[in-house]
């Protein structure tokens, strides 16, 4: 009877021990690079709208509880009035929430295209920096009603957190023209 079970046990789990197939990943490609210089921030966030990975995406912001500061945002004139209180309490999770809103939008197989023209340093220290820029970013989302490119020009103040990794504590969306749809605009339309 023992001899039985035994026979009766080994075959039915012989397989025990054979790998499986590996599972589809969850989240879309990753070419975050450890940000150990300042410009290497740039790079984290022109990949993570290339790969349209949130999570990148969020590395790339301080947080309070690895950085000696909070992120924050500042849209530009027009864009504050446009949209009213969606900037009032803007963070991290504002940054990531209007990333997630946005990429939802965009259809499978597409991508967003994140390109500095400009990127310069105007202040570089061991702790902090900052970077002056113009942008443009196009994202081929599905609302006929908002514009598919963002262009305009941005102050990014920068420091090193606890794991001396550098992210952006400060950004400020610097108005180009009054007709130009900026970044903060994007982000407006894309908040909820």
């Amino acid at each position: 009877m023992i001899v039985g079970f035994l026979v009766a046990t080994t075959q039915v789990g012989c397989n025990i021990f054979e790998t499986r197939p590996p599972e589809p990943p969850t989240q879309s490609s990753s070419s975050f690079i450890p940000a150990t210089e300042p410009s290497l921030v740039f790079s984290n966030m022109t990949n993570a709208f290339r790969d349209m990975n949130s999570l990148n995406y969020l590395k790339s912001f301080a947080d309070s509880s690895t950085a000696a500061r909070s992120f924050s945002f500042e849209p530009t004139p027009q864009a504050r009035v446009k949209y009213g209180g969606v900037f009032l309490f803007w963070s991290r999770q504002s940054e990531q929430q209007y990333f997630e809103n946005l990429r939802a939008r965009i259809p499978s197989g597409s991508t967003a295209t994140l390109v500095f023209q400009t990127l310069t340093a105007q202040s570089l220290q061991s702790d902090s920096a900052q970077y002056e820029a113009t942008y443009t970013l196009t994202a081929p989302h599905s609302v006929a009603s908002i514009p598919k490119q963002a262009t305009g020009k941005a102050q990014f103040l920068l420091l090193a957190d606890r794991s001396r990794n550098w992210v952006l504590w400060r950004w400020i969306d610097v108005p180009t023209g009054s007709s130009s749809f900026s970044w903060s605009d994007l982000k407006g339309e894309f908040a909820q």
